[in-house]
């Protein structure tokens, strides 16, 4: 269902989900679309969403154009909403507690429309990914970045491809949104790596054990057996095995930008820093956020959850540890080379930046090759334990 979506939306968030409406009425759809979204993230209220999407001269007036050029008629760009049981129970309807600005002038709140919009089924699920983000990062409430990343996520979704129509490039978009998230958050409101993770792998469980427990409940009450449904140590495992590598990466690049921030606010304060020193401080943070990730891992099997039967050994600590390392690295030599770029573009140095942007496509494809990695080493090492009763 949408509620946890909504439950936990910003109420930036939430306005931007009416303007996104206010797109749908102005042309007439009748469902909501990303392509619908993507002014309303591009506008005032996007936040770190409109700043990152600016980076890349993607902005609300030449979205809106390019979405004017798209449509068609009055035909929507996408599916309706298919109902798949994964994500929600039926079409969901926007009902938000703002005010519609169709044209400039107050239409009142969505609730006291007439007529129930929809959604398209590339929207719910860029929205139920964005609740997902929240939850990686550790946070309470669901910001325009997040779904703005739930999109990109959907890659034939037609927000994407007007984003490349106007030449965004989607994978140094998500770093640009972790860069500006990193300049914008405060350390005090972002939970340690353990808190992040335990805390959203137990509302991730408690979320999927409902949905079973109401099929129990509609089973008992309908007098129709259904057999085969998990236990909660099923769900359990499930849920550790399907979320904890996406879990470990999005805390993983995110704490490098934040580190690469602390740095840079140091910077500014007492000037530049040794090179060694520099170099001693990013390796020890590597080395703290490779001891944090086997301290979470065993937490959450041995006194959160009790899941396995058997414990991870050394070696396969060292051998998610090594690859969390090399993610940390890899992020920092982009990080580098995106400044490098951002400096040669301030220039205009077109040839060093053509070499510079053939390095940014190879460093991309390794993280790409080291997050399947992770990927595949936390499954192996999870999958072939049993699951505890």
């Amino acid at each position: 269902m949408l509620d946890s979506v909504f439950e936990r939306s910003s109420d930036a968030l939430l306005q931007v989900l009416q303007l996104s409406l206010d797109e749908c009425i102005t042309f007439e759809h009748t469902y909501i679309c990303t392509d619908h979204m993507l002014p309303a993230l591009a506008s005032e209220y996007g936040g770190v969403a409109s700043d990152a999407l600016a980076t890349m001269k993607v902005d609300e007036e030449s979205v809106r154009k390019e979405l004017e050029n798209q449509v068609k008629g009055k035909t929507e760009s996408e599916l309706p909403f298919s109902g798949r049981p994964d994500l929600s129970a039926g079409m969901p309807s926007v009902t938000l507690p703002v005010t519609s600005m169709v044209g400039g002038q107050s239409q009142g709140s969505i609730a006291d429309s007439r007529k129930a919009y929809g959604m398209s089924d590339l929207m719910v699920q860029a929205l139920h990914r964005a609740y997902e983000y929240s939850l990686f990062f550790g946070l309470q409430y669901i910001n325009p970045e997040h779904l703005l990343l739930g999109i990109m996520d959907a890659s034939e979704s037609t927000a994407v491809k007007i984003i490349e129509e106007l030449g965004g490039n989607v994978d140094f978009l998500r770093r640009q949104i972790l860069h500006l998230m990193s300049k914008t958050l405060n350390n005090e409101d972002i939970p340690g790596l353990k808190s992040a993770v335990v805390g959203g792998l137990r509302e991730l469980i408690d979320k999927h054990y409902r949905a079973v427990s109401t099929l129990q409940t509609l089973s008992v009450r309908s007098r129709h057996s259904l057999s085969n449904l998990p236990p909660r140590s099923e769900i359990v495992h499930m849920v550790c095995v399907g979320y904890f590598p996406d879990f470990i990466l999005n805390q993983m690049a995110f704490r490098r930008y934040l580190l690469e921030e602390t740095l840079a606010q140091l910077y500014l304060r007492v000037g530049g820093l040794d090179k060694e020193l520099n170099a001693t401080i990013i390796s020890s943070a590597a080395q703290s956020l490779r001891a944090e990730v086997k301290s979470t891992i065993e937490f959450m099997l041995s006194s959160e959850y009790r899941l396995f039967n058997q414990m991870l050994d050394d070696a396969e600590h060292d051998l998610i540890g090594s690859v969390v390392e090399d993610l940390w690295w890899a992020q920092g030599e982009e990080i580098a080379l995106n400044a490098l770029f951002t400096e040669a573009l301030d220039d205009y140095g077109r040839n060093n930046m053509i070499n510079l942007q053939e390095r940014r496509l190879e460093i991309t494809q390794r993280l790409s090759k080291l997050r399947t990695r992770l990927d595949e080493t936390i499954r192996h090492c999870f999958v072939k334990r049993s699951v505890s009763a």
